[in-house]
């Protein structure tokens, strides 16, 4: 809101305002995703499947809202002159801190696996 290029505010520039409206959408969604997982957590549930769920989601998400950041800001991005490249650098590192997100999905396919084996249990 405060950088130009061409004349112009960068967010005035169309493609840059959609990577910045993408942004407030990635935060939007992986908050309430981390508010919803808390929320099972609070009721004493393990909440395997929540915690792997936010864990791909939110990590995803930060990546992607990083990534934008440092296109946004150009050859900037990823020197040390911003915090821009030391997020982008954090987010990849936060991906595998508790696992990486393919075991996550893994573990989350076979909790599917599970529901859908009960859901045939049932119907016959």
């Amino acid at each position: 809101c405060r950088r130009q290029a061409f004349g112009k505010l960068l967010i005035d520039h169309e493609g840059v305002g959609f990577m910045l409206a993408e942004n407030e959408i990635d935060l939007k969604q992986a908050e309430l995703m981390i508010d919803w997982c808390a929320g099972v957590l609070d009721t004493g549930a393990l909440g395997v499947v929540e915690s792997s769920m936010t864990k791909v989601s939110v990590s995803e998400a930060l990546m992607r809202v990083a990534d934008r950041c440092v296109q946004v800001m150009g050859g900037s991005g990823v020197t040390g002159d911003t915090i821009v490249e030391q997020v982008f650098r954090e987010i990849r590192a936060f991906r595998i801190y508790d696992g990486p997100t393919e075991v996550h999905k893994w573990s989350l396919a076979k909790a599917l696996k599970r529901r859908v084996a009960r859901v045939a249990e049932t119907a016959r």
